[in-house]
């Protein structure tokens, strides 16, 4: 029965592959389900099976359609396993070159505050203080200008000219760098 629907579905009879689908697919899945345990990967395993089946029918000789069958749904099982591997190959190298990422930048940026902290104690003393209690205490220009008893346009000015300094030093240190 098996060698009359493989002959009339080589002559595109639907109704005969049909015949097959319902006669092998319950088997198949079986097969398939019982070495991955997993249902939607197992139905697509043999989903492309039978898809494979009818693509190929004018191509492939089959001598015997359960061996045939069987063998077919092996190949995938064993490629599914063959990407799995790969994929977590890929996954487990991208992760260490994340990992590997995130150390460089929180290096690069701890190395780039060492080196603006660097640059800052180079500004003449006041400067220094003034743009330390701005940035790093978090402190209004106005608050400043009460603690150091000295005027609001003197502090924004020694900010501004901190900044300056500091833009300009580092920009020297990057070019001397690259």
């Amino acid at each position: 029965m098996a060698d009359r629907l493989l002959h009339t579905i080589i002559l595109d009879d639907t109704i005969s592959f049909e015949e097959i689908y319902r006669q092998y697919w319950s088997k198949l899945y079986i097969y398939a389900f019982n070495v991955l345990r997993e249902r939607d990967l197992c139905e697509d395993i043999v989903q492309q099976v039978f898809t494979d089946l009818w693509a190929k029918r004018h191509d492939v000789q089959i001598s015997n359609i359960h061996s045939y069958l069987h063998q077919s749904v092996k190949y995938q099982i064993f490629n599914h396993f063959r990407e799995s591997k790969y994929k977590n190959q890929l996954l487990m190298e991208f992760d260490l070159i994340n990992t590997q990422d995130r150390i460089d930048e929180s290096y690069e940026k701890q190395e780039l505050k060492n080196q603006i902290k660097e640059v800052i104690y180079q500004l003449p003393e006041q400067r220094r203080v003034i743009f330390e209690m701005s940035r790093y205490e978090g402190l209004s220009n106005k608050e400043i200008s009460e603690h150091l008893s000295i005027s609001v346009q003197t502090v924004k000015n020694q900010i501004s000219e901190s900044l300056k300094f500091i833009r300009k030093s580092l920009n020297s240190m990057f070019l001397l760098f690259f």
